[in-house]
């Protein structure tokens, strides 16, 4: 049994392969703080993801497994959600870009940190957790960080969300929470339960008040992350 702190929250955690190990060795712990919850992963797990990846090796859909128990106790018991998203922190404040695989989500937010140098911090760019505390909402890098591997085990407040697509010219304008609503519920683990839907609809709907939201058009340019950085980091201020 290993101990692991991801997004906060500490586990216990037993798998059958040694990736899932190795993928989370950044995220082990060693302090004083007692596990919330314990993980024992078993070949039914394995095969419930295989139904929905069959061509992945078993090593890599435990991890998956492993995954999904901790989005859904954080859902439960710590008012957190996944989002599938590239998110970076900027003096010391964090924007999420989400958009479908493809799209140059991964590019954008590496533009930004080829423009900012060491201001800019990526903290995982493809499966953070993202929390409501004390009425703040903050994004968690996670082990589960994309094919760049990409990650850094910290924590940002979230000054912006922006939903990318493919465009000719650059434009970057805010947008309404129900647009927004849309996006999030595609890029995120929607639960079948109908008290665990409410609860992420809940924070869903606190997120989409709290947090300042954009859609950007760009072309994958360094034009393109000036313009976006720019804007957002200004947010109300403008």
């Amino acid at each position: 049994m290993i101990r692991y702190k991801i997004a906060d929250v500490v586990f216990d955690a037993k798998t059958i392969y040694k990736f899932s190990e190795k993928l989370c060795e950044n995220y082990r712990y060693n302090g004083e703080e007692q596990p919330e919850f314990t993980v024992i992963i078993t070949p039914e797990d394995i095969n419930q993801e295989k139904v929905l990846a069959s061509d992945f090796p078993d090593a890599y859909l435990e991890s998956l497994a492993l995954f999904r128990k901790l989005c859904h106790y954080t859902l439960e018991n710590a008012q957190g959600i996944i989002f599938h998203s590239s998110a970076i922190m900027v003096d010391g404040e964090a924007y999420l870009f989400t958009a479908p695989s493809g799209t140059g989500k991964s590019t954008h937010t590496r533009l930004w940190r080829e423009m900012l140098g060491e201001r800019a911090v990526m903290i995982n760019d493809d499966k953070p957790i993202i929390r409501y505390i004390d009425g703040e909402f903050y994004v968690y890098g996670t082990p589960w960080n994309g094919k760049h591997r990409l990650d850094t085990n910290a924590r940002a407040k979230i000054k912006a969300i922006c939903k990318i697509y493919q465009a000719k010219e650059n434009v970057i304008e805010k947008i309404n929470p129900a647009e927004m609503l849309v996006t999030l519920l595609g890029q995120t683990i929607r639960p079948s339960e109908e008290d665990k839907m409410d609860k992420l609809l809940d924070l869903l709907g606190k997120m989409l008040e709290k947090v300042e939201l954009y859609k950007l058009g760009c072309n994958i340019s360094r034009e393109a992350a000036e313009l976006s950085f720019n804007t957002m980091s200004k947010g109300d201020r403008q």
